[in-house]
């Protein structure tokens, strides 16, 4: 009789994103880590540490997902996301006052930085209200060291706001051989 040793085990990792509603398609990264944790029976949560990035599953689908850019016309869940939370709405979460801003009104959507470098918080309110309705974690079963997914799902990391470092953590927890 063989018995199996309880594993749990987590990995981060970071993503530059490049643009507002970027979808990338992470799947290969979570399966190449549910590889490496020696997990047979179980489940893996993948989270993201950011409240305007999200994680979330569907089709990698040009028409879906884009890029816009490459497409040149905006795919479909970018239409959806912006009638949502249209971008050029009024967000109170955009008129912040302090220090560098006394007047609390931002004058752009771009994320300019300071003299030091260093980019401030950007009017991102949208991307806040974006994130309501996809999700900061997924968590998928893991059968015989696999991946448990349909043929069309991939796992996403959602970027919701502007380019920049994302992290995304990988949880793998059940049994091991």
């Amino acid at each position: 009789m063989s018995t199996r040793t309880p594993v749990a085990t987590t990995e981060t990792k970071q993503y530059h994103t490049k643009h507002r509603q970027e979808f990338i398609t992470i799947t290969k990264d979570v399966e190449d880590f549910i590889t490496k944790s020696g997990v047979e029976t179980g489940t893996v949560t993948v989270q993201s540490h950011h409240t305007t990035a999200s994680i979330w599953v569907n089709e990698d689908e040009k028409n879906l997902i884009g890029p816009k850019d490459k497409l040149g016309y905006t795919h479909d869940l970018s239409r959806v996301l912006d009638r949502f939370a249209d971008p050029e709405e009024e967000y109170g979460h955009n008129d912040v006052r302090d220090v560098n801003n006394p007047k609390g009104k931002r004058d752009t959507h771009l994320c300019t930085p300071d003299s030091c470098g260093v980019v401030h918080e950007c009017i991102n309110g949208h991307a806040h209200a974006q994130a309501m309705i996809l999700t900061s974690s997924v968590t998928m079963i893991i059968e015989k060291g696999k991946l448990v997914k349909g043929i069309w799902q991939q796992i996403m990391l959602v970027e919701l706001d502007h380019d920049r470092e994302r992290k995304v953590t990988f949880l793998a927890q059940g049994l091991g051989k």
